[in-house]
């Protein structure tokens, strides 16, 4: 309301009243468009019509693109196009390969908790959030995420290397998965998980800067 009372301020009352008939008739005649209702004026289709073109200005002017029209006529955007981006393993991967071995550990960016994954073979990177990094449920949680992915694409999950700090965690849950655990020696981390850690926290910084 405030605009189109500052729109009306370069008008005279007469050119206001001729805008609001000029709108009215828009839209008693189906709310044509400009140039249309234009064309049936200068046409003469509409006998003893009192619009002129420059009333159909002033409105335009005074009150801008008409709201109903734009709800009634707008219609959605086309969407962008998709593309089928998914990729099949060469065949010769699967041959020697369908047993995985994955490198697994604990990532802390902020607040915000991670368990981190990478294969031997594929060189696969999983990066699952986590509530709690000590809770048993929870990190089965992760790890049954990561092997489904695994699963989804032909591959087994058949061995975990990791630090000692999981083997409270996983001693029961992986005789349900059928996985084999591979700690490192006491004190140790395992050098793939913390290569790929260190790799993500690079990116996080990267693309934080």
């Amino acid at each position: 309301m405030a605009t189109v009372r500052k729109n009306k301020e370069g008008f005279t009352p007469r050119q206001v009243k001729a805008a609001m008939e000029a709108r009215s008739a828009m839209h008693i005649l189906n709310a044509p468009s400009t140039k249309s209702l234009k064309y049936v004026i200068q046409s003469g289709l509409i006998k003893n019509c009192p619009i002129t073109e420059e009333a159909i200005n002033y409105a335009k002017a005074i009150f801008g693109p008409d709201a109903s029209t734009l709800k009634g006529k707008s219609t959605r955007p086309t969407p962008k196009k998709t593309h089928d981006d998914f990729f099949s393993p060469p065949e010769e991967l699967y041959q020697h390969n369908r047993t995985i071995t994955v490198c697994i550990d604990h990532m802390e960016i902020g607040d915000a908790k991670f368990l981190t994954c990478i294969d031997t073979t594929v060189r696969y990177c999983s990066c699952i959030p986590m509530q709690n990094l000590k809770t048993e449920p929870v990190v089965f949680e992760a790890l049954d995420k990561i092997s489904c992915r695994y699963n989804n694409a032909g591959f087994h999950v058949k061995t975990i290397k990791c630090d000692r700090a999981f083997i409270p965690l996983m001693d029961d849950m992986l005789d349900d998965m059928g996985v084999t655990i591979d700690p490192t020696a006491a004190g140790d981390h395992e050098p793939t998980a913390e290569q790929n850690n260190r790799t993500l926290k690079e990116r996080v910084r990267v693309a934080l800067e």
